[in-house]
């Protein structure tokens, strides 16, 4: 039953509902500008109580800050799993990151994906990986499932 259609396609909450893709860094990167922000800001309460200068420090320490951010922002993009699509015995994962910057994606076949069951959710290879699919970032997890076993079933 699963073989044939063509094509089938799996969205994740992490879907991005927009093509603006500074606005979705921005909103990625936004908790690792505050983590920083709030170091830079106790180095300057620290320097300001001992009675050195701030400028600089505050200067140079808010542009790390936002440098930081946006880099690990973008790893966070490439982590986030987007889209599951499967073609016939094969499936690829498709990140956030490739889908606003429309990066290349590989399929792999299932056999290779050795899919088990965790208590979050699924585990499988893929590329060279191990991803973890969460249960709660998937609408139809089960059927997810379900196209992830279809060859040891056949």
């Amino acid at each position: 039953m699963l073989n044939q259609m063509a094509m089938t396609k799996f969205r994740s909450k992490h879907f991005p509902g927009s093509d603006k893709r500074i606005v979705l860094v921005q909103e990625y990167a936004m908790q690792y500008y505050a983590t920083f922000a709030l170091i830079v800001m106790l180095g300057v309460l620290v320097k300001v109580y001992v009675g050195q200068s701030v400028l600089w420090f505050g200067i140079i320490g808010m542009g790390l800050s936002i440098v930081l951010g946006n880099m690990l922002a973008y790893v966070r993009l490439k982590k986030s799993i987007a889209e599951i699509f499967f073609v016939q015995d094969h499936f690829s994962l498709i990140s956030v990151y490739e889908i606003l910057f429309g990066a290349e994606n590989t399929a792999f076949p299932l056999r290779y994906a050795n899919a088990q069951r965790t208590a979050e959710g699924i585990s499988l290879h893929f590329n060279d990986q191990v991803i973890n699919l969460k249960r709660e970032d998937w609408e139809d997890f089960d059927l997810i499932w379900d196209w992830l076993t279809q060859t040891q079933t056949l």
